[in-house]
């Protein structure tokens, strides 16, 4: 029985809709993320406050194709690529 629910449990982890799903939301987290901190941005730049936004948004895309390219390599771990590039994508959200 134990056997059966971790299948489960790596099944629906391993889902593509599950997935993309945590990557739009990961997205629209680091977007609220990036407009806490774009006022951070000197205003001598000229750039305004777009850089950090313009980072999650290239980087949740670069999430999702990764996903999409490398979902059949890594078969029962392709959650991990999700996981990552949410996170990769947080940090350059807020770092510059």
């Amino acid at each position: 029985m134990e056997t059966e629910s971790k299948s489960e449990k790596r099944t629906l982890l391993n889902g593509i809709g599950i997935n993309i799903f945590a990557i739009f939301i990961g997205i629209i987290i680091t977007l609220i993320i990036a407009s806490n901190t774009s006022s951070d941005m000197p205003a001598s730049s000229n750039h305004g406050a777009i850089f950090p936004f313009f980072n999650a948004i290239l980087f949740g895309i670069i999430t999702l194709i990764a996903y999409l390219s490398l979902k059949n390599i890594f078969k029962n771990y392709s959650w991990v690529i999700t996981l990552i590039g949410i996170l990769i994508t947080i940090f350059a959200s807020t770092k510059i």
